[in-house]
């Protein structure tokens, strides 16, 4: 039997299959943000990027990660704001020991405080937010980058100096009930009490309504009132 021949479209993929991969995506992405920037946004001391936070007053720990996907052959990519909090982690590695151990659950601890896409930001976390970024050869990844670049010199880069300043940091989380995921409201907790102070913190625990919430949710709420606040 003859071989049937490879079509054209398939072929053409391919090679471009070859030049580019995740790893090449992200280091190109990532070497020219460090290249446009500089000092002025970046550590450079890190092979990450790590934003150099000579205005930042709190202590998260402000990163910038690239993601790509692999699909059909092509990579869908995006950036996202990853910020860690000690206090947070600690707090909340913590809380999933004591829910393990009540509800017998095998959980595990988070490694940030919050993840946020450069697309929801600029979207507003709205459902019209951008999708990630289809790339399929080497000018889609220049393409990329240019939007990465725009958002950090725009909207973005606004929203990430928010994380600055305790006080902006405490009002973004009010302007955006779904931040931080299933682990909110350790996390409001955690900045609440850095701001204003543990009696003020655990008032606010105590006086939620959590009786309706799922299970993780619900509780992270009895902890902090049964374990972090006991004695306020």
């Amino acid at each position: 039997m003859t071989p049937r021949p490879i079509p054209e479209s398939r072929k053409i993929r391919e090679r471009r299959s070859n030049m580019l991969d995740s790893k090449t995506i992200r280091q190109k992405v990532t070497e020219a943000l460090r290249a446009h920037f500089g000092a002025k946004w970046f550590k450079p001391d890190s092979t990450r990027l790590v934003i150099a936070g000579t205005e930042n007053r709190t202590d998260f720990i402000v990163e910038i990660d690239i993601y790509t996907e692999r699909r059909y052959g092509d990579y869908d990519c995006s950036a996202v704001v990853v910020i860690k909090w000690k206090k947070f982690l600690n707090t909340f590695k913590e809380f999933i020991i004591w829910y393990n151990k009540v509800y017998q659950a095998s959980a595990q601890p988070l490694k940030s405080f919050l993840r946020a896409s450069f697309n929801g930001i600029e979207g507003d976390f709205s459902a019209k937010s951008r999708d990630a970024f289809l790339v399929e050869n080497e000018e889609h990844v220049n393409i990329f980058i240019k939007q990465c670049i725009d958002d950090l010199d725009g909207k973005v880069g606004e929203w990430i100096k928010n994380w600055f300043t305790w006080t902006s940091a405490l009002a973004t989380m009010d302007d955006n009930e779904n931040l931080c995921g299933s682990w909110r409201d350790t996390a409001y907790f955690c900045l609440l009490e850095r701001i204003q102070g543990r009696e003020a913190a655990c008032s606010w625990a105590q006086a939620l309504d959590s009786e309706s919430w799922p299970e993780l949710q619900a509780a992270q709420i009895r902890y902090l009132r049964s374990e972090v606040c006991r004695g306020t």
